[in-house]
């Protein structure tokens, strides 16, 4: 396990994966190989880790909040989780799920079967952060009985090689929740522990956390809805700005690296990122469009991929389609 220091250090140095491993035609993937992460973020981050406080990232969707967290799992070999917010969603989806219907269903099916209530619960993504022992023997101890089938990691293909005892979650977009979402995760979120009535099981860190957690929890936000006060205060706050021309320009070289560009894709891209700039609404509502670095990316691949077929009323149409978008308002 690293030394404290070294991996406040490399929160301090995160870097890209190798071009090789990195797909530049899918700007939205989240696999943490590209990030351009300005000095304040990474500053945020290490005060997140040592205070063993969510870090909430405010800001404009295409600001890159949700982007971080698969990259700084990757820089520090820790196991990557997410948990994508929606108006439906509850508190203990994030915790764990126990089948009910299932159960209901065995128990039709299989009379006079003995059924175990360990076997219906389904470890949500804070569970599998906080705990992956625990979470792949959905909560049984030691001198318990265990389940029938170990759980299966949601994201095993990318933990598979990673330390079991570190962990990144992205709690993706929680301004879409009810309200009482937020405040039903302060106490999980705080103490990194919670029971499971319907088996009796606690969840709590395969270790002691001491000085430095090994978990860090990043909490994505576009401010459609105001968070109770109770849940900000219990977070790291930063806001993310979006990136200037410079910065959009940077991202794609970021994201094209390995791949010879002519001048003058050079300075379609250069025109490109000051478009997107311009573009951007002085005072924007929160449901108003503002151009994205994906939006941008996608421009970009456009013109690499369609460069020589494009007439100069083409390109106009390609920035309209990509960057500026039809009013969505009906004529």
């Amino acid at each position: 396990m690293y030394e404290h220091r070294e991996v406040l250090e490399r929160l301090g140095a995160l870097t890209d994966a190798p071009a090789s491993h990195h797909p530049a035609d899918q700007p939205d993937l989240r696999d943490g190989s590209v990030y351009v992460c300005p000095p304040r973020l990474k500053t945020a981050l290490r005060v997140a880790l040592v205070t063993g406080r969510p870090l909430l990232l405010l800001g404009h969707p295409g600001s890159g909040k949700s982007s971080i967290a698969a990259y700084v799992a990757r820089n520090l070999e820790w196991r990557y989780y997410e948990f994508v917010v929606t108006a439906r969603a509850e508190a203990r989806d994030l915790l764990y799920r126990f089948d009910l219907v299932r159960r209901l269903a065995d128990a039709q099916v299989k009379p006079g079967l003995q059924l175990h209530d360990i076997d219906y619960v389904e470890p949500g993504p804070l569970w599998w952060a906080i705990n992956t022992r625990s979470a792949r023997e959905r909560g049984a101890g030691d001198d318990d009985r265990g389940p029938s089938r170990p759980a299966d990691d949601p994201f095993i293909e990318i933990n598979r090689e990673r330390r079991e005892t570190g962990a990144v979650l992205l709690i993706d977009e929680l301004d879409k929740a009810d309200p009482d979402v937020p405040g039903g995760l302060l106490v999980p979120l705080g103490s990194m522990r919670f029971p499971v009535p319907e088996t009796g099981a606690q969840v709590a860190p395969l270790t002691d956390p001491g000085p430095l957690r090994s978990r860090l929890v990043i909490i994505t936000s576009n401010e459609e809805r105001e968070l109770p006060s109770a849940f900000v205060r219990r977070c790291i706050v930063h806001r993310l700005e979006l990136p200037d021309a410079d910065g959009m320009i940077e991202i794609a070289q970021r994201h094209l690296r390995g791949r010879r560009l002519r001048n003058d894709q050079r300075t379609r891209i250069r025109d490109l990122a000051h478009k997107v700039v311009e573009a951007r609404p002085a005072d924007p509502a929160p449901d108003e469009h503002v151009p994205s670095v994906a939006e941008f990316l996608d421009a970009v691949h456009a013109m690499l991929d369609l460069g020589d077929m494009l007439s100069d009323t083409d390109w106009e149409l390609l920035e309209e389609l990509t960057i500026t978008k039809p009013s969505r308002e009906r004529p």
